[in-house]
């Protein structure tokens, strides 16, 4: 089981669901049958009354419970609501939003799509969220600015029954319906093993690490659920590397920036590349350019940071990152970035089609999910949740 912030990653199908609601219906009916012996006759037909109405009942419920959301049979109308614009996160318009219209128009004829970019502003992404309802969309795909405004759009999405797909970022609400993502954990952990891999070579290594190297981690916004998952994934990985579990072992890494996991100050609002190179710039100054490690959580930071560092000092440093832009993959064959964790946003709007395309045609979707994922409350949201790949100089040509 993989901490998610403070959603859980459960291996549990939603399929077990209804076995266990017949056993617990056909229960009902041989556990009530068998009282009806003790009535009489007028007695037993009330009861048979009032046990039709009780199974009704409860088949309704429990049908109410498989279909929730899925009010979407017929939908030609859907809303795409990305987060992000420009350098900080090019990949939103140059990719999935590419993918995504293109899947939908290929699979679903003369379907409208509507689609906005919030620019960062999350005030604007809920705006643009009531655009889209009140313009009809039946289905909306949303990757959220912020938590809160995702689970503004989601509440006034329910009130029009219409279905929120999270996408790539969860939105913490109990009312969510889907959600298709990578694993951000693993992203976290394939960062924080690369760094282990170049750690153990040492002098051999591309950045020639010995004694106690110091490090540094770069994270995203802080009111992104993926940022605390990705966080676990370094953390889980290397705490042992900061404080060893047996006294008479040494610690192997120096970690001088974040204090520790709950220090905000290494969340960089809206995954700002020019706020990631100002803190790693403040952080060289203060230790005299003493700085061996970097571990960043998705490319556009990292290629910021790389841009800021100077020729004395570009290469120099291990640097991680995410997504695999053009950008990025210059920067491995330069020797600038060590390694990219590549999400590809093809096979992410893909799944995301596929699922839009059976919510549109009425289809079950259960097939379509491999994980359920857990809120606070112990509610299980469908998932369907994608395996990350590490991508370095010797595999590069994945991102040709």
């Amino acid at each position: 089981m993989a901490v998610f912030g403070k959603i859980k990653f459960l291996n549990i199908s939603s399929r077990n669901i209804p076995k266990k609601i017949k056993k617990f219906r056909l229960f009902l009916v041989v556990r009530s049958f068998s009282m009806l012996s003790i009535f009489g006759s007028r007695n037993k037909l009330i009861c048979l009354l009032l046990l039709t109405l009780l199974i009704t009942i409860a088949g309704c419920q429990i049908s109410a419970q498989k279909t929730q959301h899925l009010e979407a049979k017929g939908c030609k109308d859907i809303g795409i609501l990305l987060p992000a614009t420009g350098a900080e996160s090019g990949r939103w318009e140059e990719k999935d939003r590419h993918f995504l219209e293109k899947g939908i128009i290929e699979k679903i004829r003369d379907v409208t799509i509507r689609y906005f970019n919030a620019n960062s502003n999350k005030e604007l992404q809920e705006k643009q969220a009531d655009l889209a309802l009140k313009a009809g969309s039946c289905i909306l795909i949303v990757t959220p600015v912020a938590n809160e405004e995702g689970i503004n759009i989601i509440e006034k999405a329910k009130k029009k029954g219409v279905p929120v797909i999270a996408y790539d970022r969860p939105i913490k609400d109990d009312d969510l319906s889907f959600y298709i993502s990578f694993d951000s954990e693993e992203v976290g952990k394939l960062q924080a093993n690369y760094v282990i891999q170049e750690l153990n070579k040492g002098q051999e290594g591309i950045y020639k690490l010995k004694g106690i190297p110091n490090l540094v981690m770069i994270n995203g916004d802080i009111d992104d659920e993926n940022s605390y998952a990705i966080q676990e994934g370094w953390f889980n990985t290397l705490n042992s590397y900061f404080q060893p579990e047996a006294s008479n072992q040494n610690k192997k890494l120096n970690l001088i920036f974040p204090i520790g996991k709950d220090d905000p100050q290494y969340f960089m609002p809206n995954w700002s590349g020019e706020k990631a190179a100002q803190k790693v710039e403040e952080l060289l100054k203060n230790h005299q350019d003493n700085i061996q490690i970097i571990l960043v959580a998705n490319d556009s930071m990292a290629n910021e940071i790389i841009g800021s560092l100077g020729d004395k000092k570009r290469g120099k440093i291990l640097i991680t990152g995410q997504d695999g832009s053009k950008q990025t993959a210059q920067n491995i064959k330069n020797g600038f970035q060590g390694i990219t964790i590549y999400k590809s946003s093809e096979l992410l709007a893909q799944k995301t089609v596929e699922l839009v395309v059976a919510l549109s045609e009425g289809k079950n979707t259960e097939d379509l999910m491999n994980r359920d994922i857990e809120t606070s409350t112990g509610k299980k949201i469908p998932s369907g949740i994608l395996r990350p790949i590490s991508v370095t100089k010797e595999n590069i040509e994945v991102l040709d």
